[in-house]
């Protein structure tokens, strides 16, 4: 498997594009806030955190192996967010809005009520609060919506979840960054 999602997301025109020591940033689109970006992506995950938090969370090879290249992302200005690994007791620095660390995968765990053992949590949509699960015995990906147990939507690997919705939602805003779509149609897809 090979997700590389700067180059998923790298259609969209190259502006005040950063790199730091966490993240790339794709993208400014500074309507929404002075330093908002379509896209983030977080840089790898350090690799003895990421073993740490594999063998507590259960990581499918797929997880672990996405997290080698990219430590999770927030993509279309938040729609879709892709959890990561944070080292533990890490503080936030607000002040500093290129040093936060993506959504923390463990954290998010945590709190997620159903089926533990078979799903592991990683990632959301913002739109419905849609939560997105991989099943830890064959790696298919599908999305629970708020209050349900039952998958509404699945995909049968993490690459043909992140290709598919990513390759959708990218026709959701235009090249410079602009939601052209309401905003209902940056929610999960009704079917894969």
């Amino acid at each position: 498997m090979s997700i590389d999602l700067l180059q998923l997301v790298s259609r969209f025109r190259s502006f005040e594009d950063r790199e730091t020591e966490v993240a790339w940033f794709r993208t400014l689109v500074p309507w929404i806030a002075p330093e908002a970006y379509l896209n983030i992506i977080f840089k790898p995950a350090p690799r003895g955190i990421l073993l740490e938090m594999a063998r507590k969370l259960s990581f499918p090879p797929s997880v672990h192996e996405f997290f080698q290249r990219q430590n999770g992302a927030i993509l279309f200005s938040g729609a879709l967010s892709v959890f990561g690994v944070v080292e533990p007791g890490r503080l936030l620095n607000r002040q500093d809005p290129f040093s936060l660390p993506p959504f923390n995968i463990e954290q998010e765990n945590a709190s997620w009520p159903v089926h533990r053992d078979q799903f592991l949590v990683i990632g959301a949509y913002q739109f419905d609060g849609s939560r997105v699960c991989i099943n830890r015995s064959d790696a298919t990906v599908h999305v629970l919506k708020k209050k349900q147990k039952a998958p509404s939507i699945s995909w049968p690997s993490l690459e043909s979840w992140l290709g598919d919705e990513i390759a959708r939602l990218s026709f959701a805003f235009d090249n410079e960054g602009r939601m052209t779509v309401p905003e209902s149609e940056t929610g999960p897809p009704q079917s894969a």
